[in-house]
């Protein structure tokens, strides 16, 4: 099944991702890390990697690693640094958006408080990677896309 990874450390914010995507009825399952230091974990662990998500969803205010931190190291890896990525924060800081973007994120959303307009994000979020075409799993190349 088609997942992303949701990178926060925000239980409420997870699970308005999680409600959102189902009211949309977009059939996505979601992975869960509470930090950056987790999810790159998730990403890369040879004895139990994660499938690979279609996109990542990514929060900056996190502790242990934060979201900027995680874009530096992910960007870095050959074997994930191609996966997209989208910061969903409540930070509208200048300094992170241009820290972001520097790391080649893919978008960069601060999170809208009114629900339809979450809803909206999520949208069209969930458009791009329905409209996206992923490389497949072969000899040249690394990624393994679970889609």
């Amino acid at each position: 099944m088609t997942s992303i990874l949701i990178v926060d450390d925000n239980d409420l914010d997870v699970e308005r991702v999680e409600r959102g995507l189902r009211r949309l009825d977009i059939n996505l399952a979601t992975v869960r890390a509470r930090d950056g230091l987790e999810a790159l974990t998730k990403l890369t662990a040879s004895d139990d990697p994660v499938r690979r998500p279609v996109m990542v969803l990514l929060d900056i205010n996190m502790p242990r690693m934060n979201g900027l931190e995680f874009l530096r190291e992910l960007r870095a890896d050959p074997t994930v640094n191609d996966i997209p990525v989208f910061v969903l924060t409540t930070s509208s800081r200048p300094q992170d958006v241009a820290a972001a973007h520097a790391c080649n994120v893919n978008g960069y959303v601060v999170k809208p408080h009114a629900r339809e307009a979450f809803l909206d994000v999520l949208a069209t979020l969930a458009s791009f990677w329905t409209m996206c075409e992923y490389p497949t799993t072969g000899p040249d190349i690394g990624g393994n896309y679970d889609r």
